[in-house]
């Protein structure tokens, strides 16, 4: 099998690469920036042990079943095809991808001989699923965890148990973002000593620019430029929380399809953007019952229009079941042009009241629910804004400063106000 990593892999991964052919470590722990390649490579590397070893099998598991096929599973397909090792037709080797475009199906790799090797997926919502993995040839000796902030850390050395056994090499490759929390146990964890272990860092920087894309650098230079913290968190992989959370009430879970389509009402909202600044909508979900907010949805853009904002809008509503024409999106009254071009364009566009302090009402209302659950998946930029929130510490005196911050990013935080705001001037907030 003759690789050429410089077109696979970034340098920074060489060394690892090594160490993982000549199995120096049974345990890889991948953390650092988003951006910076991780899952990629991790993917190529079990693609390529599959190969080079008749007896592996594997394993790769994340938290629930329904967030493995639109990643993990397409994760493993790319680095497939970009081995080119895609079974092709009238071919009687190499890996057959299933067609199922909802469930992600074992992949098999078959050998000249006709023997087949699996690398099967797994949510950990499906125990019985991961107890009744069988292999026909070979054992299991490969495990990817990929977002281990989604696991339970009691759980994970039980999943290791459990997925890997009947031989004796074994592989675990574990990949995660640091929280910004620096006393979450995927951060305090990393500094357990562990000889059998190997910590990868790395960071968009390690990366060459041309494999990045536009809108991932433009990202990148608009979050440095509008929250160094933030920016230090998502991009540098730094836990740089100060324990001070807004929002305490957070849960980063997915949210799956059955959940909303269960649903009455969603609620939209809008706050108006071009550059730096972004143009941002999302959609939410209020169970006025159990307190609890539900955000499923968001849409971001740069340098757009109103009326390229608005069809690019349209489009992603009604790709979501909804209909820009007939379900109401409150926004930001700060720019009643914007407002009065989505109503003349036909959208169901209402101006927030607003009005002194309203700011600080609906936030007072948000950090009063039982739980603002998130999807991190379908919504990354609601998910970073809500958790990377803080209050600021004064630095003459070094006390926390009371009330809400300004300047930190705070788009997706404004369209929720905005959305849900009938609902907590109703409850008197």
């Amino acid at each position: 099998m003759n690789i050429k990593t410089s077109e696979l892999f970034a340098a920074v991964y060489n060394d690892v690469y090594n160490d993982i052919l000549q199995h120096k470590h049974e345990r890889y722990t991948f953390n650092g920036g988003r951006a910076s390649c991780k899952s990629s490579f991790i993917s190529l590397m079990i693609v390529i042990l599959i190969v080079l070893h008749p007896n592996y099998n594997a394993v790769i598991v994340r938290r629930y079943s329904k967030s493995l096929r639109r990643s993990v599973f397409n994760q493993i397909v790319w680095a497939i095809n970009k081995l080119g090792l895609r079974q092709k037709k009238g071919q009687k080797t190499g890996f057959k991808i299933p067609k199922s475009k909802t469930i992600a199906l074992p992949i098999t790799y078959v050998r000249a001989d006709g023997t087949e090797q699996i690398i099967d997926f797994v949510g950990l919502d499906d125990p019985e699923k991961l107890k009744s993995i069988k292999t026909e040839y070979g054992y299991t000796a490969i495990l990817w965890v990929e977002e281990k902030t989604e696991v339970d850390p009691t759980n994970l050395h039980n999943l290791i148990i459990s997925a890997l056994r009947g031989g004796d090499t074994f592989y675990t490759f574990e990949s995660f973002n640091p929280p910004s929390a620096k006393r979450h146990w995927c951060n305090t964890e990393l500094k357990a000593e562990d000889k059998h272990r190997r910590i990868v860092f790395t960071t968009y920087k390690d990366i060459p620019r041309a494999w990045l894309g536009v809108n991932i650098i433009h990202d990148i230079i608009t979050t440095k430029k509008n929250n160094k913290r933030a920016y230090e968190n998502i991009y540098e992989g730094k836990a740089t929380g100060t324990g001070l959370n807004i929002f305490e009430n957070i849960q980063l879970r997915e949210i799956k399809d059955d959940e909303i389509q269960s649903w009455d009402e969603t609620l939209q909202g809008i706050d108006w953007g071009y550059y730096p600044d972004p143009y941002a909508y999302g959609s939410m979900h209020y169970d006025a019952k159990t307190a609890t907010l539900y955000i499923w949805d968001e849409l971001y853009l740069y340098k757009h229009g109103n009326d390229e904002a608005f069809k690019k809008t349209a489009e992603h509503m009604e790709a979501h079941g909804m209909s820009i024409y007939e379900d109401r999106q409150t926004a930001d009254r700060a720019e009643p042009k914007s407002v009065a071009d989505y109503r003349k364009w036909g959208g169901d566009t209402r101006r927030a009241i607003k009005g002194k302090g309203s700011r600080d009402a609906g936030f007072k209302w948000l950090q009063g629910l039982r739980a603002i659950v998130i999807d991190p998946v379908r919504c990354p930029h609601a998910a970073d804004e809500f958790t990377l929130y803080e209050h600021e510490i004064d630095k003459r005196t070094g006390e926390i400063m009371e009330g809400y911050p300004e300047g930190q990013p705070d788009h997706f935080l404004a369209l929720t106000r905005y959305a849900t705001e009938q609902t907590w001037r109703h409850a008197g907030a």
